[in-house]
């Protein structure tokens, strides 16, 4: 199946029609490796039998040595686990490498599954939302599904692992771009670990090794659809990639709901497109699990949110109830206003500090 999927010229589609014609993908490789393919719509006779003649079987059992090095497994559609919905005949990969979990509650027909995804620039109170969001998903027993890019991508995954490591039945998976054992960014490497220790799975359809090819992210974005019955948008910019996954979302019958915003706030531009069109307001972190369908929809979820970390040195002496301005921070630790700035942002984000509408910080 690997070198069929890995076959010059052979996408999804040609690939379905080669498993119809022949039965199986081992009859499929063998007479292409002995003869060539015939000719199918849309892909003429000469390049059909090159193609068959240029399968290597050899690069494939490369490939089947370099995931096991890396400690994932191979899913294909011959396999029970292969997602119940997906048919290569509707542009689905024919092959997936996994590593971690690989949940049942992902891969069938109706996956118990939220997909949150949003812009990598967002607001902190955007990140701040996905996390709870997540947070209370996995809490309720819905695998949180997204990209591991920056912004929200990463605050979703970060609830979820604060959700797993508190208990929670569920986790999350991350859908990459490129190989699975290529984590992208790069800096996301330590949530990646973080992500598999709390139970959760990295899933990818690219060679094992490679980085992503320019055009794969939106074909990422359909697959994080795929493998969710809601997609769950946080602030979506007007070209935001959010807006890939949303679409594929809605062409793949799933439910999409996003944030409300102000009509002014270009950040939020994709989102406000959203609703116009249909979309269901998230309003609170359960709006998310409470759009999957009723014959999947879990418990409410536990009690309790996600852990607010203490403040680090010296924020922890400086931010309390009262309201603390940038320039009594400056005056307070002697540093620049850039650092000042940063750290507070920071601390937003991270989930010890609130920013208040006039400008000002306290302890979260």
């Amino acid at each position: 199946m690997l070198a069929l999927a890995r076959a010059p010229g052979v996408g999804p589609l040609r690939a379905g029609a080669l498993l119809h014609a022949f039965g199986s993908a081992v009859e499929a490789v063998d007479n292409g490796v002995r003869g060539g393919w015939p000719g199918l719509t849309r892909w003429p006779l000469p390049r059909a039998r090159a193609a068959g003649r240029a399968v290597d079987l050899a690069a494939a059992e490369r490939e089947l040595w370099r995931g096991r090095r890396v400690g994932a497994r191979l899913v294909t559609l011959a396999d029970p686990d292969y997602p119940a919905p997906w048919r290569p005949e509707d542009g689905w990969p024919l092959a997936l490498w996994v590593r971690g979990a690989w949940p049942a509650a992902v891969t069938g027909h109706a996956p118990l599954a939220v997909a949150i995804v949003g812009p990598r620039r967002a607001s902190p109170e955007a990140q701040r939302f996905a996390r709870e969001l997540a947070f209370a998903a996995c809490r309720a027993g819905a695998w949180v599904v997204s990209g591991l890019a920056y912004g929200v991508d990463a605050a979703a995954h970060q609830g979820a692992i604060d959700a797993a490591r508190g208990g929670a039945a569920a986790s999350t998976l991350a859908v990459l771009a490129g190989g699975v054992d290529r984590v992208h960014p790069a800096a996301h490497r330590d949530l990646a670990r973080a992500l598999l220790d709390a139970g959760g799975g990295i899933v990818a359809a690219a060679p094992v090794g490679a980085v992503p090819a320019t055009g794969a992210f939106p074909v990422r974005n359909r697959w994080i659809a795929g493998l969710s019955s809601v997609v769950a948008v946080v602030e979506a910019g007007p070209r935001s990639g959010a807006l890939h996954t949303a679409t594929a979302a809605l062409e793949l019958g799933r439910e999409v709901r996003t944030t409300p915003a102000r009509p002014w706030d270009g950040h939020a531009a994709g989102s406000l497109a959203l609703l116009r069109d249909g979309a269901a307001p998230l309003l609170e972190p359960e709006d998310a699990w409470l759009g999957l369908p009723a014959g999947v929809r879990p418990a409410p979820p536990l009690p309790g949110g996600p852990p607010r970390p203490a403040p680090p040195s010296p924020w922890d002496r400086l931010l309390g109830a009262a309201p603390l301005d940038v320039d009594g921070a400056i005056t307070a630790t002697g540093w620049g206003v850039g650092a000042v700035v940063a750290a507070l942002e920071g601390g937003v984000v991270d989930g010890w500090a609130t920013r208040l509408a006039d400008g000002r910080y306290r302890r979260a």
